[in-house]
């Protein structure tokens, strides 16, 4: 799973493998350590109901995805999810959740979905 943060907007792309796992436990994360003792863990949840929302807590980043937003997400012709949420000051955070495109895998990438 990959992470990008720019500005108020945060994406997470998945692989095929990371979708399918989604989809059969209801949850995926990575942990990105930047030292022995410091890390940051981000994932998918997905929830029975509600919106697509981000969470900050700790040294953690969790996306809610509603099971009805999954299922959609399923279908080969859905690229991907989005989803906003407010964060204070008329501002919002936009969250958009990403099959990875089909090609050749880089170092330490994982496969990728079409």
């Amino acid at each position: 799973m990959k992470l990008r943060i720019r500005g108020n907007s945060l994406t997470l792309r998945v692989s095929k493998t990371e979708l399918a796992k989604l989809a059969e436990t209801g949850k995926v994360e990575e942990t990105m350590r930047f030292s022995s003792e410091h890390s940051l863990r981000y994932g998918i949840e997905v929830r029975p109901t509600g919106a697509v929302t981000a969470a900050f807590s700790g040294a953690e980043i969790l996306v809610a995805l509603p099971k009805a937003r999954l299922d959609l997400w399923l279908r080969p012709a859905e690229v991907s999810v989005e989803g906003s949420q407010p964060i204070g000051g008329g501002k919002v955070l936009q969250i958009v959740l990403e099959k990875d495109a089909a090609r050749a895998p880089r170092g330490g990438e994982g496969d990728s979905v079409a």
